[in-house]
């Protein structure tokens, strides 16, 4: 078995694992990631905390969200078309195992403003309505 680190940015690093009969990635949040937006993903994934917790909030179509606590030793399982964002992070991070699925689609991220929904991809620099 073999690690690969990742770091995302100075609050968020990746541990690919490799040699497993299943792809797999450790998630290491250590706060909110103030620039981040809300995004979505390119697969479908199922997450196991392993330690710490954090609050997800969950977007829909309308604007509308819904905040979610996730806490140490809870599964639970994402869409690739969920659009979500980490809100809160518990004192000293948290780590999840990922468990990808296959590849869907190509991600994004969004804005809520003014009733529009902004939209860009993850290559893209500039946002525009999503009609």
């Amino acid at each position: 078995m073999r690690f690969r680190k990742e770091k995302m940015n100075h609050i968020f690093t990746k541990h690919h694992i490799s040699g497993l009969p299943f792809p797999a990635v450790i998630h290491h949040f250590m706060a909110k990631d103030e620039n981040e937006h809300i995004h979505d993903h390119p697969f479908s994934f199922t997450s196991h905390i392993l330690w710490g917790n954090y609050t997800e909030r969950i977007w829909h179509m309308d604007g509308s969200y819904d905040d979610v606590e996730r806490h140490s030793g809870t599964v639970h399982h994402v869409k690739a078309h969920t659009i979500h964002e980490i809100i809160h992070v518990s004192e000293g991070g948290c780590y999840t195992l990922i468990i990808p699925e296959a590849w869907e689609r190509h991600p994004g991220f969004y804005k809520f403003e003014d009733g529009k929904i902004m939209y860009r991809r993850w290559n893209q620099r500039k946002f525009r309505e999503l009609e």
